[in-house]
């Protein structure tokens, strides 16, 4: 069986899609399961014939193509199967192609596309090609219920495959490198409150800022980390941070690399995720694999994701979340209780569960063709 695999996400700087092509095609490579994948990246991407940053393993052929040539690649170069891992289906192979679709946000909030003409044809688009896909993947039974519901998808075409927590994340007792780290970001104390979305509306960082201001009494011997970049359209934590008289108690560090980011989630008190809406929500699971204990969200994917290794609330209430970042950070016992609950939480995903549900998929595709 020979499976094209868009990689394209994988070259540059990496938003959640590129890392969790990174991952699965990683580990898919790794199941040495007799599968032949050919990698599709934008023109310009490949240094001596490999995508730049990847490291995953030589049991894949690589291609450059642009977007126009993607539609004859499936023919051209001997396609079984076409695997579309970012929304979009480019090609298709003698058996068809799949699609994974990670989240709805835009759809149901086309209010925040970026797009200059907004998220009209983008949504069509998406819609098309998952109506022409084989099978439709996406990561949680939350996501599922939303493709069937907004595109019609009969339930039974759509795989729910959850990503898997990746091994740059776990707990950490270097103490060197938190003193530097520390050093290097001006935190003034090991006590803090960390937070990773950066000011994209829906991870809802206000409500974080606000309900740490209502309780600032209680709270004011822990800062504030916000991770992420600082500024969007919709809006500006460091703005925010002043307008709400906490300049001297909140830290924004824009965007992180991956070890930084896992000595944060090692050393912070509490993480807080309040995200109005998520197809998955990784930095939960990545904070509970370095053992922080969690505060998220009610909705969307964060329950089924978290479980009961987290303490779950109200996303529009910022008296509920302040409540409950007090309820834990005064109580160790709450906290111990919450961080081996994470601990154990994530071991039901991992990378190569996901990679062979995912072959598992192409292989009941391709029978369905005759293969």
């Amino acid at each position: 069986m020979r499976v094209g695999i868009d990689a394209s996400s994988i070259v540059g700087d990496r938003g959640g899609v590129g890392w969790h092509t990174y991952h699965l095609l990683k580990a898919l490579i790794g199941l040495n399961e007799g599968v032949e994948f050919v990698g599709y990246v934008n023109p310009g991407s490949l240094r001596n014939g490999v995508p730049q940053g990847w490291d995953g393993g030589q049991g894949i052929r690589w291609i450059e193509a642009g977007r126009l040539m993607m539609r004859w690649r499936g023919r051209l170069d001997g396609l079984d199967l076409y695997h579309g891992t970012n929304f979009k289906m480019r090609t298709t192979g003698r058996c068809g192609g799949i699609v994974t679709i990670h989240d709805l946000w835009l759809e149901r909030h086309p209010e925040y596309s970026p797009k200059l003409f907004g998220q009209r044809a983008s949504s069509a688009r998406t819609r098309r090609e998952a109506r022409r896909a084989r099978t439709v993947i996406t990561v949680s039974e939350f996501s599922a219920g939303e493709i069937a519901s907004c595109y019609g998808i009969p339930r039974e075409r759509i795989a729910v495959i959850y990503n898997g927590v990746a091994d740059d994340f776990r707990t950490s007792s270097d103490v060197q490198a938190w003193s530097k780290l520390r050093a290097r970001i001006g935190l003034p104390t090991d006590r803090f409150i960390l937070f990773v979305g950066g000011a994209d509306p829906r991870k809802n960082h206000r409500l974080l800022l606000k309900a740490y201001t209502a309780r600032e009494a209680r709270l004011k011997e822990y800062c504030l980390v916000l991770v992420g970049d600082p500024h969007h359209r919709f809006g500006s934590m460091p703005e925010t941070i002043r307008a709400l008289g906490l300049a001297d108690r909140a830290i924004c560090t824009d965007r992180l690399p991956i070890e930084t980011i896992r000595l944060l989630y090692a050393h912070a008190s509490l993480f807080v995720f309040p995200s109005l809406y998520e197809g998955f929500g990784m930095p939960v699971l990545e904070a509970m694999a370095c053992g922080a204990p969690v505060v998220t969200s009610n909705r969307t994917a964060l329950p089924e994701v978290a479980g009961d290794a987290a303490v779950l609330v109200n996303p529009d209430n910022d008296e509920e979340l302040a409540e409950a970042m007090v309820l834990v950070l005064e109580d160790a016992g709450r906290r111990e209780r919450l961080k081996a609950k994470g601990l154990e939480r994530v071991k039901q995903f991992t990378w190569e569960r996901a990679a062979r549900q995912t072959l598992e998929v192409y292989r009941e595709v391709c029978a369905l063709r005759g293969n």
